[in-house]
């Protein structure tokens, strides 16, 4: 995870007199990393009371990554006849960069807004009976998603390869906290699923003769079926929660483990206080 920091840009630059009302700004962020602008203000003469302000709240991408600059207008709307001059260009550029052009792979950074069939429901690489119809055409309609430009499989020219992340809109994405919450509320409902597949293991397991023995499931955990043979529940637990618990392979066996709990975790933390008596 990223530490953000806030910070405030101050740049000083001289237009002539007659350049009019300033339509649009230019943005190029010179850092490695994008940043996220909450606005840009103009001040003419240190008099904030005629700023003008421009409500950016929007990912700005490295030039390193795209050197082309961002350009953000005013808020104020114009008929296509009416645009000014100065700015027609680049809103009818700005207007080409948020269409894109149907071709090569979108990017992380990228904020184009094409769209697509569904052509990557199947996974026939991986299996040819996990091939999937299309969605969203003539034969089954379907609203369309973002158009992520992935090349396709190699056994289904109408099917595309899976990747993960899928491609967003950058400012569509989700934050931080809130990628966070929705992640644990789908964790959690995979719960129901994983814990049914797990009764057969820990049935089949030896008994505890000792507590000790109940804490080393956080440490050693539950061998699991080498290469997946144990059916059902090893999909299950493989595929569903692969974030509540870490599949680690051994020379020689797979192993279950479980995340220590936050009560342990404190204990382990916990300075020790030692008492003298006289």
């Amino acid at each position: 995870h990223m530490t953000l920091k806030e910070g405030t840009y101050e740049a000083k630059m001289s237009v002539p007199a007659s350049f009019g009302p300033v339509g649009a700004v230019l943005v190029e962020n010179e850092h490695h990393r994008e940043m996220f602008i909450k606005d840009v203000k103009l001040i003419t003469g240190g008099d904030e009371s005629t700023a003008i302000t421009f409500d950016v709240a929007s990912w700005v991408h490295s030039k390193f990554d795209d050197p082309e600059p961002r350009v953000f207008f005013t808020v104020k709307s114009y008929l296509p006849s009416q645009t000014p001059p100065g700015i027609e260009a680049l809103r009818k550029k700005e207007l080409e960069k948020l269409r894109g052009d149907g071709h090569s792979e979108r990017k992380f950074h990228e904020r184009v807004y094409d769209y697509d069939t569904y052509n990557d429901l199947g996974d026939p690489d991986k299996n040819i009976d996990h091939k999937r119809p299309v969605l969203g055409t003539k034969e089954h309609p379907y609203p369309r998603r973002c158009r992520t430009g992935r090349p396709k499989t190699l056994y289904d020219p109408e099917t595309e390869r899976r990747s993960s992340p899928v491609y967003v809109p950058r400012d569509e994405q989700f934050s931080d906290v809130k990628g966070r919450t929705f992640s644990a509320t789908t964790l959690r409902s995979g719960l129901h699923a994983i814990l049914p597949a797990l009764a057969p293991l820990l049935n089949n397991s030896q008994c505890f003769s000792h507590f000790p023995a109940i804490d080393a499931l956080y440490s050693d955990g539950i061998p699991l079926p080498v290469d997946g043979h144990g059916g059902a529940s090893f999909n299950v637990i493989n595929d569903v929660i692969p974030r509540v618990v870490q599949m680690i392979e051994d020379t020689t066996e797979h192993v279950l483990r479980f995340e220590v709990p936050e009560m342990l975790e404190s204990e382990h933390r916990r300075p020790c206080l030692v008492r003298q008596s006289t």
